[in-house]
């Protein structure tokens, strides 16, 4: 026997088109990932009985469902599909706004043991947070989390006619080289940016039913789009801004050494909270400022993506 080695571990992703079901001869896609911790999340109940001797009588299995996070650098072109699922909408002439189409795939795992390899399979995957980091002089973080319904069977062989696309070869998105046009409407003189994050929740939330082990199905929930933006105090411009609750649009261009390009545009968003921060000696002062974006009737959206090859 071999213990399964985590650089040898393949994550492979194909749509479904019927929630929960994994396509006949399924054209899967093979996905770049830094880590993961999908799972099975198994429900116990232990009842609350009286026992003489002070000993727990029983613990009962209830339920399965499936969480996890899979933590990834953005590079174009290798995540369209999961930006899609999670914005629950499609992309139309390049350009993916926020919707309400329920989507999912299924997850592979194939874990290298020599003679006799694993295959782990998560069915009903959605896709419901997205945190998305850019930090100077780090390249671009996209942690991705998801939730199924189907509790997987491992296996030890692939599904018939299965196929495997090879893995995306962009390069990796860094917040030095790759950030271009950063800006803010609304701000006479847009502030320097430090860091940013944008988080993204569908609020999914599970149905579950009488005599069924795992969920029913999975429901969508409002989709908020919050983040943060750590500034540079240069001026009063952004700190007028919180005080005055104005709105303020956010945009920026992530262009890769090839000529891709994204730009991600949040038509209105909210300062909602933030002032100077004084870290001490020998330390610039700052401004963090937590921030919510939201409908905007122009945009038809809280959130707008446009990609453009090269």
């Amino acid at each position: 026997m071999t213990v399964a080695d985590g650089s040898q571990v393949r994550l492979a992703d194909v749509s479904e088109v019927t929630i929960g079901t994994t396509p006949a001869t399924p054209a899967f896609q093979i996905m770049r990932y830094v880590s993961s911790d999908v799972r099975i999340s198994k429900q116990t109940d232990i009842p609350n009985e009286i026992r003489a001797d002070r000993n727990v009588a029983s613990i009962v299995d209830v339920g399965r469902s499936v969480q996890g996070t899979i933590n990834t650098f953005l590079s174009y072109g290798t995540f369209d599909t999961w930006l899609q699922r999670l914005l629950c909408s499609t992309w139309a002439s390049d350009v993916l706004k926020n919707g309400i189409l329920q989507q999912a795939g299924t997850l592979e795992y194939f874990y290298e043991q020599g003679a006799t390899d694993t295959f782990v399979r998560f069915q009903a995957v959605r896709f419901n947070t997205l945190a998305l980091t850019l930090r100077a002089r780090q390249s671009v973080q996209a942690n991705w989390g998801i939730m199924g319904i189907r509790s997987p069977t491992p296996t030890n062989a692939i599904l018939t006619g299965a196929t495997y696309a090879p893995a995306t070869t962009t390069p990796v998105l860094n917040a030095g080289l790759n950030v271009s046009a950063l800006s803010f409407t609304g701000l006479t003189n847009a502030p320097k940016v430090q860091a940013m994050t944008l988080n993204i929740t569908n609020n999914i939330y599970q149905n579950d039913v009488v005599g069924a082990y795992e969920p029913y199905s999975h429901g969508l929930g409002r989709f908020e789009l919050t983040g943060s933006l750590t500034t540079y105090f240069e001026n009063m411009d952004a700190y007028a801004a919180i005080l005055d609750h104005d709105d303020i649009g956010i945009s920026t261009t992530l262009l890769d050494e090839l000529g891709n390009s994204y730009v991600i545009a949040l038509a209105k968003t909210k300062f909602l909270d933030g002032g100077p921060v004084v870290g001490g000696n020998g330390q610039a002062v700052m401004i963090e400022i937590p921030f919510q974006s939201y409908f905007d009737a122009t945009a038809a959206g809280s959130i707008t993506i446009t990609r453009d090859p090269a």
